[in-house]
């Protein structure tokens, strides 16, 4: 009997570079998971607005949230399997440090019906510096009057390896680093194709 593929993250981005990351990562990996953004990643959500987008149809209740999401694993009628995620891919700089510290202690979450499925991930303060810090390669895409968004991958530009290596090499690099937390996402992920 073949065992059911179900979904095993939603990912809620900040904007277009992490999209692209995480299609990346879902494409090559070939991982079931889902990319939430604004506008296609057109439009930055931002920690000050998360409680907007985590009432709005998809997200408001458990009901709607599997409706959208019809391939979830469920335990029975009410309740998600312990082992899916909702990652919340953020930034830091646009939100006061109480804003920021609630987001990445999950207070902020508190009150939500998916409260024990988030996991904050954070950029402090935002993407650029992050892998400026952990010395991972990138390139701006975009013209200088529309907003500009980060393409890392390939992480290594003289070498070709599998693109799952150039995952675990980012995973490694950016568990070394104390302003994110994204490499928490990263092995969920090599987990899952495993």
């Amino acid at each position: 009997m073949m065992k059911l593929k179900y979904t095993k993250a939603v990912v809620i981005v900040h904007g277009k570079s992490e999209k692209q990351i995480c299609q990346y990562i879902k494409s090559k990996l070939r991982l079931k998971i889902e990319i939430y953004s604004d506008k296609n990643g057109e439009k930055a959500i931002q920690i000050t607005s998360l409680k907007n987008t985590l009432n709005n149809k998809i997200f408001k209740s458990f009901r709607n949230f599997i409706n959208v999401y019809e391939d979830i694993e469920l335990i029975d009628n009410k309740t998600i399997s312990d082992d899916f995620k909702i990652f919340i891919i953020m930034d830091t700089d646009d939100c006061t440090d109480k804003e920021k510290n609630d987001f990445m202690n999950g207070n902020m979450f508190k009150n939500h019906w998916a409260y024990k499925y988030i996991v904050p991930i954070y950029n402090i303060p935002n993407l650029e510096p992050v892998l400026v810090n952990a010395n991972i390669p990138f390139q701006k895409k975009g013209e200088k009057r529309k907003k500009e968004y980060i393409k890392i991958f390939p992480t290594d530009l003289k070498y070709e390896k599998s693109d799952s290596v150039q995952i675990e090499e980012l995973y490694n690099l950016l568990k070394k680093q104390k302003d994110t937390n994204l490499d928490i996402f990263l092995k969920f992920c090599l987990d899952q194709a495993d």
